[in-house]
């Protein structure tokens, strides 16, 4: 619910500091006054789960549990910060800074697999701050998503394009910890140019591009292996061509960055970014399918399509007449026609009819 209009309301989810080993901003329960509803807007956080009429007894389904994004928040930022030194040191990245990243990618790994249902929901409640290793954590999930459904119906690709259902196991923790790290070559991308909210200058895009090649180098050294080097360097690549820093296209690009660049894409479209507000899930899933064949690869998109539903359960939905209401259950055959609980009952809401006119 947009973070002003729960004012009074009970949270119904703790609200993440910026240092994920602080304490929580505000506590599940707590009920949410104008003055912290006011501070939480101005920190980057514009909707916040809390618990009314509408919504009671609907259990968003989280891809990545609380805790284990609590643990993986901690984890990313210590790695994170020991990126920094390495860059500060002039030295590359060593395969120890990211140890404790290895649990991360198999922690996140476990929740996926239990995860009951395809109603895909990723973090929403972080501060602008917190972007970073929300982003990264998010992105593993849904990469990790992504690829178990298409290894395990599809398999894998080798370099010469045959399907191996081999191995499987080692190459998603491999595309799990270069998704935990795939802009870690920003460490080196100055801050004006990173945080910039307008648009960049030639020259700025320039340098802001470089950082997929500047994080493989980060991590060149002995202990890496090259599966999570493509993640890095590749996830921003575009099947047409169009993408950087290499303009590979189609199968040049290797799979683990084909599904990274998909993951990538809607986890920052639904994001908050400093040059752009955040877009509902409909909107980021619409972003995905539209460049299929394009922007991104037809068979990851596909997958895309299956596993992450444009409506999330415990979604609010407002109607072009007004009327608001609370996803509450999801057909996975019929993603765009999700059950909405309103407050007059619960109806199936064709989203293609229905939403036309918003």
């Amino acid at each position: 619910m947009p973070v002003m209009r729960a004012v009074g309301m009970r949270l119904a989810r703790n609200i993440p500091a910026v240092d994920p080993r602080q304490m929580p901003l505000l506590r599940s329960n707590a009920t949410l006054n104008e003055r912290y509803a006011r501070a939480l807007a101005d920190a980057g956080i514009h909707a916040v789960w809390v618990h009314d009429d509408l919504s009671e007894g609907i259990e968003p389904r989280d891809l990545v549990s609380p805790a284990v994004r609590e643990r993986s928040a901690r984890a990313v930022t210590k790695a994170m910060e020991g990126a920094r030194q390495a860059v500060a040191g002039g030295q590359r990245l060593s395969p120890e800074a990211l140890g404790e990243l290895h649990k991360v990618v198999d922690d996140i790994a476990e929740s996926v697999a239990q995860h009951p249902g395809a109603s895909v929901v990723l973090d929403d409640l972080a501060a602008a701050d917190a972007y970073t290793h929300q982003h990264s954590i998010d992105v593993c999930a849904l990469g990790l998503l992504l690829g178990r459904e298409l290894f395990g119906t599809s398999g894998w690709q080798d370099d010469r394009g045959r399907r191996r259902f081999d191995d499987v196991d080692r190459r998603l923790h491999l595309l799990g910890l270069g998704l935990l790290v795939h802009d870690v070559g920003k460490m080196r991308i100055p801050l004006a140019i990173l945080n910039k909210p307008g648009r960049l200058t030639d020259e700025e895009m320039a340098v802001m591009r470089s950082h997929p090649d500047e994080g493989a180098d980060m991590l060149s050294g002995d202990g890496y292996s090259p599966l999570v080097r493509a993640v890095v360097r590749e996830h921003h690549e575009r099947w047409d061509g169009g993408g950087y820093p290499n303009g590979l296209s189609g199968r040049h690009i290797h799979q683990l960055g084909r599904i990274a660049a998909v993951a990538d894409v809607y986890d920052a479209v639904t994001s908050e970014r400093p040059y752009h507000p955040a877009r509902p899930p409909y909107r980021g899933v619409e972003v995905i399918l539209d460049d299929a064949g394009a922007a991104f690869d037809p068979e990851v998109v596909q997958v895309f399509r299956r596993v992450v539903h444009p409506y999330p359960i415990g979604s609010e939905l407002r109607l072009p007449d007004g009327e608001v209401g609370v996803v509450a259950r999801v057909d996975p055959d019929h993603p765009d026609c999700p059950w909405v609980r309103f407050p007059a009952g619960e109806r199936p809401v064709d989203t293609e009819v229905e939403l036309a006119a918003a």
